[in-house]
This record gives C-alpha cells, structure tokens and sequence, in this order.
C-alpha cells in the first residue's frame, strides 16, 4: 500500500506545502517558501489551508 502524499498550494506565493500523513485538523503549518502561516484544515480526503492571523503561543488557549 503506497502512502499518500499530502500537499497544499500557498496562498501567497503558490509553492507547494507538503504536509506530514498524520497531519491533524487544526494544526498549524508554515510555507517553506514565505513563511505564512496556515491552519491546516482537513475535509474528508481534502486539505484546505486557511490563513492563520495571531501569535502561534496564543493559539488554542
């Protein structure tokens, strides 16, 4: 059984962002390329990125 590669395009500069297999939602990602940040946002076998706005130690508090 082959793994599954999952990427995402980046919003701002449109490099390819591969993300972990065991990626979880709500996870936050960075783009390798320009440095946004993202929240991984996971929909069934679809992996939308949704730009995160805020500091990463304020996040899920």
């Amino acid at each position: 059984m082959a793994k599954v590669k999952l990427t995402a395009v980046c919003k701002v500069c449109g490099s390819e962002i591969e993300l972990p297999e065991d990626v979880m939602d709500g996870e936050i990602t960075s783009c390798p390329t320009c440095g946004t940040r993202y929240i991984v946002r996971l929909k069934g076998e679809k992996v939308e990125l949704e730009e995160f706005k805020g500091d990463v130690e304020d996040y899920g508090e």
